[in-house]
C-alpha cells in the first residue's frame, strides 16, 4: 500500500475531481445539496496543492 502511494499519490486529487464534477451536475441538474459539491471542490483542492508539492507539511493546516 506504501508504495501504491508513493507512486500514484500525487494525482489522488483527479479521483476527488470526479466526484466533485458528479456532485456539481447532481446540484444544477437533478436538484441536489449545496454542501457536498462546495465540500468536495475544497477536499480536491487541498489534494492538488498537497499532490503537486505546491503545500508543504510545514504550512499544511491540516498535519499535527
Amino acid at each position: 500500500m506504501k508504495g501504491l502511494l508513493s507512486k500514484y499519490g500525487k494525482h489522488f486529487w483527479l479521483v476527488s475531481l470526479a466526484v466533485t464534477v458528479f456532485t456539481w451536475i447532481n446540484l444544477i441538474f437533478r436538484d441536489g445539496e449545496l454542501f457536498l459539491p462546495i465540500m468536495f471542490s475544497f477536499l480536491t483542492y487541498y489534494f492538488f496543492l498537497k499532490g503537486t508539492g505546491l503545500l508543504p507539511d510545514e504550512k499544511d493546516p491540516f498535519s499535527g
